[in-house]
């Protein structure tokens, strides 16, 4: 019966450090050879890259989009343009992750787009890149108005309620 716990023994700590000799020389490969690009496939056997949309869209985050997608399809999958968008100066960040230059910002008007409908307005996206929509000035006077009529408003109530507490 001792000898048995011994071999059993035995054979847990020979698998344990034999694991862990096989977990240190994966990581130690992973750095000699980095892995590769991962390229993503959607239902049809078409290359997905990963963009994302940031502000004023009903869907804001991360999408895995078909490779040849534009900004105006981008827009739509993320539910159009939310109230207030200011549609004239889209920007685009492009992601230069192979390399330490300076991202490269585009900006786009997408109101001259629906104006003429010229696709060559709209850019394809690139793996990596970040759309940001901003809200118009009159989106942003409008909140600033409501935001100063409800403290106009409290204003009001507590002057009411100290003029007639003092009756």
């Amino acid at each position: 019966m001792d000898s048995l716990r011994k071999g059993k023994l035995f054979i847990f700590l020979l698998l344990f450090f034999s694991g862990s000799v096989l977990v240190f020389s994966q990581n130690e490969s992973d750095e000699k050879f980095p892995r590769g690009a991962q390229y993503f496939l959607g239902t049809g056997d078409e290359l997905l890259i990963r963009v994302n949309i940031w502000g004023f869209v009903n869907k804001p985050g991360q999408y895995m989009v078909p490779s040849e997608t534009d900004l105006i399809s981008l827009i739509a999958y993320a539910g159009g343009p939310a109230h207030g968008a200011k549609l004239s100066s889209i920007k685009i960040v492009h992601s230069n992750s192979t390399s330490n230059e300076k991202q490269d910002i585009e900006k786009v008007n997408v109101d001259e787009y629906l104006k003429k409908g010229d696709d060559s307005l709209i850019p394809r996206l690139r793996p990596g890149d970040t759309i940001v929509i901003s809200g118009s000035k009159w989106f942003h006077l409008n909140s600033f108005l409501e935001f100063t009529t409800k403290i106009a408003v409290l204003v009001q109530i507590f002057s009411w309620v100290t003029y007639y507490g003092d009756r």
